[in-house]
């Protein structure tokens, strides 16, 4: 896991210094604050926030063997990664909208942000088919405080894109 989150973190800090590059780099980028971020993206950012608060309860109750509470974090984990992903394409809608128009008067920062939204979002996804086998798991019994790898592994990829998500939203934010 650990092998995977740091190769993860290559490619999102490659592609994060990219955009910070071309945003203050480029002769056609246009001034700092010209950029408008949706609002709604900081909707999706306590979101995700949330979904890695709950999926730490989770990995505390499987390590007091709390099987409920398991159950019931990972649960409340998935929902809100479906949650996210689910507002992360009405906002990718919106930056796609902005790209197209903006396109027009050679601004094409909104295509760089709309590329970065949508490879996190891809990656959570992943996350949250990773989340579905973790909580079929949970259902069927197969962790205690011994054998909890599968939950444990969910909670270090939701907190790494959860940490991701930060930095990308706040360079945005900075950079906009």
């Amino acid at each position: 896991m650990v092998l995977i989150l740091i190769s993860l973190g290559m490619l999102f800090f490659v592609s994060i210094l990219g955009y910070v590059l071309i945003r203050v780099g480029s002769a056609k980028s246009p001034p700092l604050g010209a950029i408008s971020v949706p609002m709604g993206l900081w909707l999706s950012t306590a979101v995700v926030m949330a979904g890695s608060f709950t999926i730490h309860l989770a990995v505390r109750d499987v390590r007091r063997e709390r099987q409920a509470g398991l159950r019931q974090w990972l649960l409340a984990t998935l929902v809100i990664a479906v949650i996210f992903v689910a507002l992360q394409v009405i906002f990718l809608r919106q930056l796609l909208a902005i790209h197209i128009e903006q396109q027009s008067h050679g601004i094409a920062l909104y295509g760089l942000i709309f590329f970065l939204v949508l490879l996190h979002g891809l990656h959570v996804v992943g996350g949250v088919i990773s989340l579905l086998l973790v909580y079929r798991g949970a259902r069927l019994g197969k962790y205690d405080h011994e054998q909890y790898y599968p939950v444990r592994n969910a909670a270090l990829y939701w907190h790494f894109l959860d940490g991701v998500w930060l930095t990308m939203f706040f360079v945005f934010i900075a950079l906009r």
